[in-house]
This record gives C-alpha cells, structure tokens and sequence, in this order.
C-alpha cells in the first residue's frame, strides 16, 4: 500500500519573500540596492533597446555623444514606446510628436507646441541611472540617491594590471549558466552551492558534461564555507592521475556567482587559480532569467589570446538548453542538464514541499544569508556587500579558485 498517497495533496505557495523580485517585495528591494547588468555594452548603438529586469520593462539608449540613458518605456506626452524612438545627439525623440528626452529623462524639446511650453511643464520621463564596466551597462533601481560603488572584485579589477583584457559577454546566449532561462533566478543561482549535483546530474546521469579531469576520481569531501562576501564550497578529490584537486567555487552575495574553470583537466600543478568570469544571475520576472558575465580574457603579446574560452563556457556538443544544437525531448530526457533539472522543479521552486538534507547545506546556507539582507533593507541599512569608500573598493578578495596537487614523488608539488 502506498504510504504518501497523492491524492488530496496540496501545493503550497511559493516562498515569496526570496524568489519574487518586482518593486516593493523583499528580495526585489535587495537587489534593487545594486548595480545590475541589463545589456552588453556593444548592443547599444543607433537604436533604442528594450529590455526587461525586475519585472520592469526599461528602454537603454545611447547618444550620438556617448551617453547612456535608461528610462521607462511610455513616452510621458501619450504612452508611445520609445523603443520606436530615434536617437539623437543629446537624447531619444518618440516617434509620435517628437518630444526629445535627455538620459536622464528630461524632456527638452516639444516640437508641436509653441514657444516656452516645454520649460514650463517640466517634464521628466521616468529614467533610471546607468553605469558601464568590463563591456557591460548596468542599472541602479533602487532610491534615489542611494547608488552605491560598483564594487570591484579581485578578478575584474585590472588597476594595475596588464595581463587580462575585460569583455562583457552572454556565455550561455543570453541564459543563465547550464541554458537556464526559464524559471525563478533563485533556482539557477543557488545551483552555484549545490556540488553534489556535479557527481549525479553532471556524471553519473549524464556522464561526463564538461569535459574535466575532475569528474573522475575518487570520492570527494566537501566543506561549507561562510565567508566575507557569502557562501563558498571547497571540494577536494583523488584524481584518476593521482593528482589531487581543491576546487573553490563562491556565491557573492546577492547574485553574483565565481566558478573556478569546468573544463580542468587537472594534469598539472597549480595554486589557486582564479575564475576568469563574474557572473549575474539576473531575473527578468519572478519565472525568466537572463545572466551577463564581465570575463578577464588573457592577453598574449598584448592581444587577447585567441582561441582560448572561458572556464563556464560549454565545449561539449550536447548541452541540452543550447538553442543553438537542439536536442529531441527524449535526448533530453537521456542525458538531462542543468535546464531540464532546474526548470523540472517548476517554474518557482516550492521550498515548503523540499526534504532538505545534509548534502544541502550550502543552499541553507545562501537562503539563510540572504533573508538576512532582507531584514537588513527593511531597516533601512545597507545589504552586505554594498561597497560606498572607494579606498575599500580595489581588487576585493574573492573565493573561487583550482588547485592541483602534484604527489611530491612526481617531482613536483602545489602548495596547498
């Protein structure tokens, strides 16, 4: 007989306060008091770009003078959509009767009215603040004035360096890492502190989908950590060579993850060597997400180093989520990915429904934290992480990292 019948179950609500992001909810205003990236900074040239974050639906331009604008998408003279604006040398005209908007929302020019009506009215256009870095455009959405540094990690602060250039890329087209897309940000960002999935999903299920030497070898231990800027995971293994690697891996609080290189074959001796990508995860409702990376592409003689790839950028051929390589629903089902199992817990996981063990401590971990900066915004005080003195804003620790160590009898060894 069976013990848990289906029958008469009930499906609780969605844990609102973590995965709802639109204005006013509790994880929407933490996120809201951060520099989120919206768009590469290449796709914004002679035309307007819509785009949607937060369950807010915004309208990026940049002026024939360089400057970046970011406003709500119904022109405030009769709701036309500026993505059918014209860009102009100091703004974006609507198409409808022509009002001409500055980046930062002023209206300055009325052309179907006479003289001196437009400084009289004053019109502002609802605009959000913009910044660009490592190739991307980023949005402040929360209070005015409140706009923090964005802060400069360790891997893609270049002050002071000249072996990396930075690219801002979309390395899963426009996804979230594994061709995530359809789902709550939640879901795909807390896979970040979930190894054990590498060994089920990634390996036993599917075999091996990354093409790593760290896929095989011996049973792994794996440690926890709370750090500085959140949760980390440290991931020690026996190789099949004999070698041995301790894989750092982080999640910087509230959505930026470091994954140390996937693709390690984990042959030669190494200490801590960095990620390459900076990775937000960035909802664009309570059930889509996007993701943009800044990556620190190594130069060679002063160029960047071709064919080289970043460390989370897909080499297999069949990585079901690519749109590019479409697998059939049942080679899906076959060799499942990071979309099939994070899509698979719905389209907003149900933490109530979960029977979480010990193996999802890390998960624990990064919910408890962020409910913390939850408790922390509705205080009114900065959410951890929030960076204001530009003196503590130069190339900030992280944890995300490959090492390999060599057996001292191969003649060569990496320090732990």
């Amino acid at each position: 007989m069976i013990e848990n019948s289906a029958y008469g179950q009930t499906t609780p609500s969605e844990d609102i306060e973590l995965t709802h992001v639109e204005q006013g909810s509790p994880m929407g205003e933490v996120l809201r008091r951060f520099w989120q990236p919206v768009a590469l900074s290449e796709e914004l040239t002679d035309l307007p770009k819509k785009v949607k974050i937060l369950c807010e639906e915004l309208v990026l331009f940049r002026t024939k003078q360089g400057k970046v604008g970011c406003v709500l998408p119904h022109c405030s003279h009769r709701g036309t959509s500026l993505e059918w604006g014209r860009i102009e040398e100091n703004g974006i005209r609507c198409c409808y009767h022509g009002w001409l908007y500055q980046p930062d929302g002023k209206c300055v020019e009325m052309p179907c009215e006479p003289s001196g009506v437009c400084e009289r009215m004053n019109v502002h256009q609802p605009a959000y603040p913009t910044t660009e870095y490592g190739g991307l455009v980023f949005v402040y959405m929360g209070p005015t004035g409140t706009e923090p540094l964005l802060p400069m990690y360790d891997i893609i602060d270049t002050r002071g360096r000249d072996d990396v250039v930075l690219k801002g890329m979309k390395l899963w087209e426009g996804q979230g890492i594994g061709y995530v897309k359809d789902c709550n940000w939640l879901q795909n960002h807390e896979n970040a502190v979930d190894p054990w999935h590498l060994l089920i999903l990634h390996q036993m299920i599917s075999g091996d989908q990354f093409t790593s030497g760290l896929m095989h070898g011996g049973k792994p231990t794996i440690e926890f950590i709370d750090t500085p800027l959140g949760v980390s995971y440290e991931f020690r293994r026996e190789l099949l060579n004999n070698n041995r690697v301790i894989r750092s891996l982080e999640a910087i609080l509230p959505n930026i993850i470091l994954v140390p290189n996937l693709h390690e074959p984990g042959d030669t001796a190494k200490y801590q060597e960095k990620c390459t990508e900076c990775t937000w995860t960035v909802p664009v409702d309570n059930e889509h997400l996007t993701a943009f990376s800044i990556v620190a592409w190594p130069l060679d003689n002063g160029q960047p180093k071709k064919d080289w790839k970043p460390g989370t950028d897909t080499r297999t051929t069949l990585r079901p989520g690519s749109t590019t390589n479409p697998l059939s629903y049942e080679q899906r089902q076959r060799r499942p990915d990071d979309r099939e199992a994070q899509e698979g817990q719905r389209p907003i996981a149900i933490h109530a429904l979960e029977k979480l063990a010990t193996s999802d401590r890390g998960i624990v971990m990064l919910r408890r934290k962020l409910r913390e900066q939850i408790k922390a915004v509705k205080c009114n005080k900065d959410p951890h992480n929030v960076v204001r003195d530009p003196d503590q804003n130069r190339a900030i620790p992280t944890r995300s990292w490959n090492t390999i160590v060599v057996p001292k009898e191969a003649g060569v060894t990496a320090e732990e």
